[in-house]
Order: structure tokens, then C-alpha cells, then sequence
């Protein structure tokens, strides 16, 4: 279009992540977190907290660190701000605080050892008065393993070295006079108990806190909700366990009753599920979300008779308060919109008031603030960040709602390229990742690839088939022992649909994805012959395989329904794109992190060389040092470009 410049890679990268927006007790001061999408000669992505007024005015940067300031807490008088820092050496974070007006930060911890916050976890909380703050801490390698490295005895004994997440506090200090003794920290989680997510109860006096017996990946999926003395020394009781994992749990302000939530779930941190109470002292746990059509992803008391929590709700977002004794669900906001899910997805001060950091198809992440008025809301927009959004032709989203074959609606988003939406278009279509997650509408040049692809006279098709958040439990658990069965036959139907309509050209269609997504690219590709291109990011192409080296190992038999990998007739064999390979046709592109421990990089090799050994095109790239899901920039990069490229010259290029 007249006057605005291609939208690059170079130009999504230039797009900066905000997060973690934490509004101030009293409600005067949002803090957040503006940092990079990517990292370039750090160990972590470089960023900074912010913070701007809530009555109105600009935002300002108040740390300067080097590398990575993360994670911004307010204490509960508001007058002190603690952060996570690896200013003083790279990659070891430390605890940091400050005043409010801001000045020098004080650092208040000496460990070794990572202070985690992976998958969208939060690792930091002051307690309820103020005077200690508790932290993870990932056990560090003792000094005869230090030795053993160096000297290069580092054989890797697979599973023989656990290395747990703990729970730790420190004293917090008068950091009035400048930098001050550092206090001690104290562990005082119980031995033997992977600590994954941690909340005070509101004396101060006891943990609630998500476990596992070992700290494993896999061991997540076989988590429980426990309570356990702050004071250390104590035993873990266990407060709620089932076939379901559990996150998020927060005490209630009069310490009787713990909130929480609860799925089956693919991923962790990303969580969102039905809200349950149980009782602090033991009891049955309540279901709080009973025939809700969203799925929550953060919660939190405001009294001891409601939560509140922002949820993804039928392909956009929402915030709702809950009636704890009824468990009636009052919708305060729901819009096509999508909201950040840094390490804490809302926080909210003492009247309630909500801030986030939102995005919809117009308008990049900014940070926001609700305010209550009575039974109504208002919102308002706090900062810009983005002003070079302006420079670039913007696509069109728009939502689509479809009948998949046995009748159940299902919904997705399509974005059309800048312009004339004239169809029929080539079209791209992305499943999500997950498979229990959910695509939203995001702001799409700032958006991975997705904003190129549109600007490359390209539509993009991306389904929220059965298995996705946002719909409650029973939409969100449909696809448990059938991935790759209903779920497949409802991005069909979505795709017939979009033909069907004039958006899509049956005759140019192109299919890709990351993780589960790319699962669902080599499903695609061995079931039919009507996809022109695919390009699999860090897919699933063989079940077996999967389980045998994964991370995730007990994740594929759970959302399998419980099913036997080694069943060499089973749903493993049955679901294995690899089973289908003689079906594909399509050229194929596969990329892949090298150190993916999520879906090993074999997953790639095995498939390419099945393409390459049945004569279909193909090519495959591994990227060095890359876990599941890309962060170096040159490689975020060379990704974006390529897949835009497969895509552009085989639906777009000479038709």
C-alpha cells in the first residue's frame, strides 16, 4: 500500500515483548516488563521494567540493567519493588529491591544456581507483611561436579542426576542507607519434593505449593496440590490429587479455603482450566466451573467469597468474577483480544482494579488498566510502545465459526493480507500448538511469520479444533486418546469451509505448524494430497520414538487416554504420521531446535529421511543450540524467511 513499508523479519523482531504488568497496592503505579523477543549475545533476552502512572502520563524505564531485569513485585505497603536481575554476571539472576521512586537497586541474595521462571511460571512473592520474600532455586552443581566437568568426566547419566526446584526465603533488609549485608536464604521446602509453582498463605505462616516427586519434566504431569510450614522443617500435606494436573493455587485472605486450577493439560504454564476451592486444613475440592464456556488461566481473591480471573473464552479473552459459594460466573469483559501470559497473566490492587498487557488485531501489547465502576468496567490504554506499527500495511482478522461432521461448532481465525480481500487466496493453515491451547487474536505483525505470510498475498487459516482451551474442560479433554482423529476432521471442515465461502483456493493451500501444529502438518500431509506445501517446526512424525526420548515422556499415554506405547497395533502406530508415509506427496520443509528436549530433533531426521527415501521433496534445517521454540535472532530470522519463502513460491509464485 501507498507509503508503508514490507513488513520483514527483521521488522516482527523489532517489535518489543511486554509482560508482566503489576499494578501497586494502592493503585497508583503499573510496573511491567519491556525486553527483547529474542536473544543476541546474552544467556537471557535483554529487558527492563518500566512503570507508568495509572492516573495518566508516560511511562518510564526505571532499571537499566545490562541483560535480563524480569519479574517486578511489588511489596504489600507498595513502597518497595523487587525484581530478578543477572546485571552483575550473566545468566545468574539474583533478587533485587528498590524503592518505589526508583534510584539504585539493592541486591539481596548471594546463590549459585538458576532462579527458574520457564513456561510462564512465577518464581517471586513477598510474603502478606512485607518482611520476607520467597524464591525458587534449581539445585547447583556441588564442587566435585564442577571438577568432574572440567576435568571432562561429564558423562551424561540419563535420569541418574535430579537436580530439584526449591523453595527458599530471605529476610528482606532496609535497603534505605544503599547496599546492605546480604541475608541469608533459607530452604524450606520439604527433601524430596519438585517445588513447581509456590503461594503464601495469608498469615505468612504456611506454603501452598504445586509438587511432584521428582523434578523431571515428565513428573509434572503426576502433580498435587500440598501445604507445607514457611518456617521449614515441616511435612508437605497433600491437599488435592487426581488424574488431572494443577496449577496457580492462591490462599484465600482469611486462610480458609485455596483456589486453583485444573485440566488435563499438554504443556506447562500453559494452564488454562476450571477454578476449584478446596478447603486449607483437607477436604473435598469444589468445582467452581461447572458449564463456564472458558477456560482460566489466572486467579485470584478479592474477599473470601469471589475470585477473579482472566481466562481465554472462545477464541478471544475475558475477565470474570466468581461466586465462590455458588459458583456463578459474572462476565466483566470479553473481547476479541489476547492477553500477555508472562509470569503473572493480571494482577490487581486493593479495589480490585485489573492490569494486563493486551493486544488485539489492531493494536500491538500495551499495558492496560480496568477499573471497576460498580457493576461496570472501564479501560484504560497506559502506554504506547509500539509507535513503528504505523509504518506497515496492517492485515485483516477476522473470525469464523464452522459445523465440523458430527455437528459440534467449532471456531478459528483468518488473517487476509493488507488490502483487497478479494478471494478466493493461497492459503496457509496453522493448528496450534499444544494441543491444549488456544490460537487468539494477537496483533499479526508482531506475530512470528504470520504478518509476512499476509503480506505476501497470502491468507493465513489458523483452527481452534477440539482438544483447544477456551471452551471449558469437556471441549478442552475431547480429544484424549483420539489426536489426530476428530481434532484432524475439524480443521477439515474448517478448511472445506473457507473454500466453501470463496477465502481459501482449494488449489493452493498450504499447511504448517510448531510442536503439536507440526504434529498436525505431518497428519496432514500422509492423509490427503490436497496441501501444495507444508512446513513442520519441532513436529511430532512419530509416536513411539517420541515417548522414548521426550521430556514430555508421560504426557503422549496420558493424552493418548492412557494408552500403551508399546502396543505395536496401538493408537501410537495408528496416529504416527511416519505409519502414513508411502500417502505423502506435498514438499515438505522441517525445522528444528537441536537441543529440543520437548520433541527430540530425531523427530525431523527420521521424517526427512522417510520424504527423501519416497522421493518427496523436502528439506530440513536444524538450528544449533535451540531448545523447542526458537529464541536466537539470527535463527528467529532465517525461520521466518524461509517458511515464508516455501510457502510464497509454491501457492503464490507463477499461479
Amino acid at each position: 500500500m501507498a507509503g508503508l513499508k514490507q513488513l520483514t523479519a527483521e521488522d516482527v523482531l523489532r517489535f518489543k515483548g511486554v509482560g508482566d504488568a503489576n499494578v501497586s497496592p494502592d493503585g497508583e503505579m503499573v510496573a511491567f516488563v519491556v525486553g527483547d523477543s529474542f536473544v543476541l549475545d546474552t544467556k537471557l533476552s535483554r529487558s527492563n521494567i518500566w512503570v507508568v502512572p495509572t492516573s495518566g502520563g508516560s511511562a518510564r524505564q526505571l532499571t537499566t540493567g545490562p541483560r535480563s531485569d524480569s519479574n517486578p513485585r511489588w511489596s504489600p505497603d507498595g513502597r518497595l519493588l523487587a525484581f530478578l536481575s543477572d546485571r552483575e554476571k550473566d545468566g545468574q539472576r539474583q533478587v533485587f529491591v528498590m524503592a518505589r521512586e526508583g534510584g539504585e537497586a539493592v541486591r539481596i541474595t548471594d546463590i549459585e544456581g538458576a532462579i527458574p521462571s520457564p513456561r510462564s511460571l512465577d518464581p517471586l512473592a513477598w510474603s502478606p507483611d512485607g518482611s520476607r520474600i520467597a524464591f525458587l532455586l534449581v539445585d547447583a552443581d556441588t564442587e566435585e561436579e564442577k571438577r568432574k566437568k572440567k576435568e571432562k568426566f561429564d558423562q551424561i547419566e540419563f535420569e541418574q542426576d535430579p537436580k530439584f526446584a526449591r523453595l527458599y526465603v530471605i529476610d528482606v533488609p532496609d535497603i534505605s542507607r544503599g547496599p546492605v549485608a546480604v541475608p541469608p536464604a533459607r530452604c524450606v521446602s520439604p527433601a524430596g519434593l519438585q517445588i513447581w509453582e509456590f503461594g503464601w498463605s495469608s498469615d505468612g505462616a504456611q506454603f501452598a505449593a504445586v509438587v511432584s516427586g521428582e523434578p523431571f519434566e515428565q513428573s509434572w504431569y503426576h502433580c498435587r496440590l500440598v501445604a507445607f510450614p514457611a518456617a521449614g522443617g515441616g511435612a508437605a500435606r497433600t491437599l488435592h490429587k487426581t488424574a488431572r494436573q494443577v496449577s496457580k493455587p492462591a490462599w484465600s485472605p482469611d486462610g480458609e479455603q485455596i483456589a486453583f486450577l485444573t485440566s488435563n493439560w499438554s504443556d506447562r504454564g500453559i494452564t488454562g482450566g476450571s477454578v476449584y476451592v478446596v478447603p486449607a486444613d483437607g477436604g473435598e475440592a469444589r468445582d467452581l466451573s461447572k458449564g463456564h464456556v472458558a477456560s482460566a488461566d489466572y486467579v485470584r481473591w478479592l474477599g473470601n467469597d469471589r475470585v477473579v480471573t482472566t481466562a481465554q473464552e472462545t477464541g478471544g479473552f475475558g475477565v470474570a468474577d466468581i461466586d465462590v459459594v455458588s459458583g456463578k460466573r459474572r462476565s466483566l469483559w470479553r473481547g476479541d483480544a489476547a492477553l500477555a501470559q508472562a509470569s503473572t497473566t493480571f494482577s490487581m490492587d486493593r479495589e480490585g482494579n485489573v492490569a494486563v498487557v493486551r493486544e488485539d488485531p489492531t493494536s500491538p501489547q500495551d499495558v492496560w488498566l480496568m477499573r471497576r465502576k460498580g457493576r461496570e468496567v472501564a479501560w484504560t490504554k497506559l502506554t504506547d510502545l509500539h509507535p513503528q506499527a504505523a509504518q506497515f500495511a496492517l492485515p485483516t482478522v477476522q473470525a469464523l465459526k464452522w459445523k465440523a461432521p458430527d455437528g459440534l461448532e467449532i471456531q478459528g481465525i483468518v488473517i487476509f493480507p493488507p488490502g483487497d480481500r478479494k478471494g478466493p487466496l493461497p492459503t496457509v493453515v496453522i493448528p496450534h500448538g499444544g494441543p491444549t491451547g488456544m490460537t487468539a487474536c494477537r496483533f499479526p505483525n508482531s506475530t512470528r511469520f504470520f504478518g509476512m505470510l499476509a503480506a505476501a498475498g497470502m491468507a493465513v487459516f489458523m483452527p481452534n479444533p477440539r482438544g483447544s482451551t477456551g471452551w471449558g474442560l469437556e471441549f478442552a479433554e475431547a480429544n484424549i486418546g483420539d489426536m489426530g482423529g476428530k481434532d484432524w476432521e475439524d480443521i477439515v471442515a474448517g478448511i472445506d469451509y473457507c473454500v466453501a465461502k470463496g477465502i481459501a483456493h482449494p488449489d493452493r493451500l498450504g499447511v504448517g505448524g510448531g510442536s503439536y501444529g507440526g504434529f498436525m502438518t505431518g497428519w496432514a500431509i500422509t492423509q490427503t494430497d490436497r496441501f501444495k506445501a507444508a512446513v513442520g517446526i519441532a513436529g511430532v512424525y512419530d509416536w513411539r520414538s517420541q515417548h522414548g526420548k521426550s521430556f514430555l515422556s508421560d504426557w503422549d499415554s496420558i493424552h493418548y487416554g492412557g494408552a500403551d506405547p508399546w502396543d505395536p497395533d496401538g493408537v501410537y502406530r495408528k496416529f504416527s504420521p511416519i505409519t502414513f508415509i508411502k500417502r505423502a506427496r506435498t514438499p515438505t520443509l522441517l525445522l528444528h531446535g537441536e537441543m529440543d528436549g520437548d520433541v527430540p530433533v530425531e523427530q525431523s531426521y527420521e521424517f526427512y529421511r522417510a520424504l527423501k527415501d519416497h522421493d518427496v521433496q523436502t528439506s530440513l534445517v536444524v538450528y544449533p543450540r535451540e531448545h523447542h521454540g526458537f529464541s536466537e535472532r539470527a535463527h528467529l530470522i532465517d525461520m521466518y524467511r524461509r517458511t515464508v519463502v516455501w510457502f510464497r513460491e509454491r501457492l503464490v509464485v507463477g499461479r
